[in-house]
């Protein structure tokens, strides 16, 4: 015996060590993956959208820019971008403008660039242009108006023209709003910065002393790139990655040693029994979605703490018996669920509402006069009986109110017994009415029973 007992405890020490050997190949194998993935970021295919001209050449267009004599713009090659644009000899601020439509149909509805990083361009020009200013128009239904065409926001760079005689990369956010357009929309700061992500036109304006001079453009690529999944996003999805593997193997480890700790005395019987518990404990009833009895001895207890004063209201439906007979105990289920409903919609989140066992609940109003009490009790006993529980099998339902009002020095238990008592008289004076217990004792009756009045001194006596 004793020679097997060490043999088991040899293959339990093996087994432990090939655990532990297997987790540091495992860890190692994650390091080496989580390396590859980093670096492997930069070789992923990337989001790219090209602008081209349509078998129609219905999406892009020549225009010019400002004040001042026509120009004499021409296509020489409109299916490649290819245009020139001659001006008078006199020197004025214009412009020639090539556009491209980057809406469908609905002029308001565009393409999101700011899925993008960068805008790449092969221009070839020819002439005495300054720089090229590259603008893109986003409509913002905050203040873009179909109308106003100058109303989508101007985002806009300006390239130096000497800077095309190679292509041409502009990361997206260097495009900004210039103040005049800012100013003339009295944008606020927080709309003020650049936006591209509903971008409906895209253009390319020759700026400067533009006049007596014939200009040649040709546009070989407009090209806009961008990361399927962003390297911020790509680091954050590997950091996940290894949060929900570290959280998983330590759940997992911490499963075994709880299972090692407990595998001699843990049984089936136990874990019903715990299920069973912790069933009872819960302070939610499952069927009507308040809270149950404990849960509502638990917000009592939590109240008494604060020294708040609270009124109390039972709740018992009317012949809940005949219910159960007439409709069964399905019937029966659907007027506790549609009742919960009805508390819940009618009362604060502050108040405690429970179910305190059958068809009986009650609700603690904190800082609730006894009169608002009383009042919300008629309001809740008018809704229950215009509400029609079982629409497909009609049934009138009821309630009875009890309500009183826990004064200082006073605890819980006796506003219970005080509103308790107060129910028991509205069931005997007919059902369907709201007793209040007032601070002398007295209780005033309303419903079915209105200018009623009774007093509770250990047995009811009825006065007209």
């Amino acid at each position: 015996m004793p020679k097997a007992g060490q043999n088991c405890g040899r293959m339990r020490d093996m087994d432990e060590s090939s655990r532990k050997s297997s987790s540091s190949i495992a860890l190692l194998v994650g390091i080496l993956l989580t390396g590859l993935a980093m670096v492997g970021h930069q070789f992923l295919p990337e989001r790219r959208l090209v602008l081209e001209a349509s078998e129609r050449g219905d999406n892009f267009f020549l225009m010019q820019s400002g004040n001042g004599a026509p120009a004499d713009m021409q296509w020489i090659d409109q299916s490649h971008f290819h245009f020139s644009c001659q001006f008078p000899q006199a020197p004025v601020e214009q412009g020639c403008s090539f556009g491209y439509q980057l809406h469908g149909e609905k002029v308001d509805q565009g393409t999101d660039l700011s899925r993008y990083r960068t805008l790449n361009m092969t221009i070839r020009y020819t002439g005495n242009a300054h720089y090229l200013r590259v603008a893109i128009r986003n409509f913002d239904s905050r203040y873009s108006k179909l109308e106003d065409l100058n109303s989508p926001k101007y985002n806009f760079v300006n390239v130096p023209a000497t800077e095309l005689a190679q292509p041409v990369a502009i990361r997206l956010r260097e495009f900004w709003v210039p103040e005049w357009w800012i100013a003339q929309y009295d944008l606020p700061r927080s709309q003020s910065q650049a936006d591209l992500s509903n971008a409906t036109i895209f253009s390319i304006d020759l700026r400067g002393d533009l006049g007596g001079t014939h200009h040649d453009v040709q546009i070989d690529k407009i090209e806009f790139v961008g990361d399927w999944i962003s390297a911020e996003y790509w680091y954050l999805g590997i950091l996940c990655l290894w949060m929900v593997l570290a959280t998983t193997y330590g759940i997992s480890q911490w499963v075994l040693l709880r299972r090692k700790h407990r595998e001699q005395r843990r049984k089936i019987d136990d874990l019903e029994s715990e299920k069973e518990n912790y069933r009872r404990l819960s302070t939610l009833d499952a069927l009507t979605n308040v809270l149950n009895r404990h849960g509502i001895e638990r917000f009592v207890e939590s109240l008494q703490a604060t020294r708040v004063p609270a009124s109390v209201i039972v709740i018992d439906i009317d012949h809940f018996k005949r219910v159960n007979d007439q409709r069964g105990h399905y019937g029966g289920d659907r007027v506790l669920r549609k009742m919960g409903e009805i508390l819940r919609a009618q009362t604060r989140n502050t108040d405690g509402l429970g179910r305190w066992g059958g068809e009986e609940f009650v609700l603690v109003c904190p800082g609730a006069s006894l009169e608002k009490a009383a009042d919300l009790a008629e309001k809740l006993r008018q809704r229950i009986k215009d509400t029609n529980f079982i629409p497909d099998d009609p049934l009138p339902i009821t309630a009875s109110f009890g309500v009183a009002t826990a004064r200082a020095g006073q605890s819980f238990e006796d506003a219970f017994r005080q509103a308790d008592e107060a129910l028991y008289l509205a069931k005997s004076r007919g059902r369907n009415c709201v007793v209040a217990a007032a601070e002398d004792q007295m209780h005033k009756m309303t419903g079915a029973r209105k200018s009623t009045w009774a007093l509770i001194s250990g047995r009811f006596k009825l006065h007209k």
